[in-house]
């Protein structure tokens, strides 16, 4: 996908059912206690203690995917670890598993929201953490790197837009391109909330949303599509978005009928993965283990879901999950710099323990002091544009 976003741009819910009006209404179905205490939670998704852990575990798969194995199998790290290479080439899915989560959390979050308040919450989740760490990494290339991207003034206004390829520009960071694909769910979350049938029509909308990201992975491999309609990740957020409907208590066959279906085309996906490696980096990876992690995503996702009800959203857990997304956006470029610069005088395998450790504590600095800051500052500014009623600022201050 980073390569359909390079090509593209340029280079390198259910609702919780006592809040919907009669119409709307879902009928419930009886659930086992563990999975009605989760339904709870997962009706207030900033307080899903198994799914922040979740998005760390999936932070860290991403990680070990970069230091252990893309790194330097590309080119872009001169250091090596041979033994962990085998494993660490599957860590990329942990990408796969961030999608299928943030499909669950927006289907919760968009409910009981204009489309102008979901917009809103979600800039003041993703730009303050961003800016903080595409600055943090331009500062560490002007200091550490000696070659591309070379960081100007003009790279870095691009990359404060989060499309800095749209403007001709590199992003700062390879893992950025995710967030384009993010940003692109979001955009179109907020167009069907604005026309009212997000959750009138959202088993349609997902009908045709899932044929069409068949039709074209299965045939026609059109670019534009894949990126505007976000086809090739099509299957992993509209898992996350029917696993919040079942769980909410949608009991009609098709539900589980679509679920089935994209579950099957994130299977199609997944083999896909094969062809993408031996184009970039001329190796392979095996067919068994992509399906067995497949199945192993879905039952993580299952399995953060239902053991919130027994994980408390402490505030260490609440605090792991909140550093996954700097840590994300930080640790490609200046993990590369960092463990290279430190690899000659300490070793190989303690650079990697030390720039892993300086990484965690520059993100957990973001997202406990820098980011709380930015987002309370932001918040002031971009609550204008809202009606100013108490309901609508407490949605906005507690935007995750």
């Amino acid at each position: 996908m980073a390569g359909s976003v390079e090509k593209c741009f340029g280079k390198r819910t259910a609702a919780p059912i006592g809040r919907q009006s009669p119409a709307s209404r879902v009928r419930f179905v009886p659930q086992p206690a563990p999975v009605r205490q989760a339904i709870s939670e997962a009706q207030r998704p900033d307080r899903l203690a198994g799914l922040d852990l979740l998005r760390l575990l999936a932070a860290l798969a991403v990680v070990l995917f970069h230091f252990g194995y893309a790194g330097n199998a590309r080119g872009t790290m001169q250091t090596s670890f041979p033994l962990i290479a085998g494993p660490a080439q599957y860590g990329f899915l942990g990408v796969d598993l961030f999608f299928l989560i943030s499909g669950f959390v927006i289907a919760a979050s968009a409910h009981g929201r204009t489309w102008r308040e979901f917009a809103l919450s979600r800039v003041i989740r993703l730009y303050p953490a961003y800016v903080a760490c595409m600055t943090a990494t331009a500062l560490v290339l002007l200091m550490l790197a000696q070659g591309s991207p070379a960081v100007s003034a003009k790279l870095w206004l691009a990359n404060l837009t989060m499309v800095a390829p749209a403007f001709g520009q590199p992003f700062m960071d390879g893992a950025y391109w995710s967030i384009v694909i993010e940003i692109i769910f979001y955009g179109w979350v907020a167009i069907l909330v604005a026309a009212g049938i997000f959750e009138r029509r959202l088993m349609t909308i997902l009908t045709i949303w899932l044929a069409i990201a068949f039709i074209n992975e299965a045939f026609l491999q059109s670019r534009a599509i894949r990126l505007g309609l976000c086809t090739e990740y099509a299957a992993l957020f509209a898992s996350g978005i029917l696993f919040q409907r079942i769980l909410s208590g949608e009991r009609r066959g098709i539900a589980w009928l679509l679920l089935g279906f994209a579950f099957g085309l994130g299977a199609m996906h997944a083999f896909e993965n094969e062809r993408i490696f031996a184009r970039l980096y001329q190796d392979t990876i095996s067919f068994p283990v992509l399906a067995m992690l497949h199945v192993g995503i879905y039952a993580l996702f299952l399995a953060g879901v239902t053991a919130s009800r027994w994980i408390p959203a402490s505030p260490s857990v609440l605090a792991a999950g909140a550093l996954t997304y700097p840590l994300y956006l930080v640790h490609q470029q200046t993990g590369y710099l960092l463990i290279d610069t430190l690899a000659p005088s300490t070793g190989a395998a303690t650079a990697l323990v030390l720039s892993l450790a300086i990484l965690i504590a520059f993100a957990y600095a973001v997202s406990t002091w820098l980011e709380p800051a930015a987002r309370r500052s932001l918040r002031s500014v971009l609550g204008r544009l809202v009606p100013t009623d108490r309901p609508t600022e407490a949605r906005l201050a507690h935007s995750r």
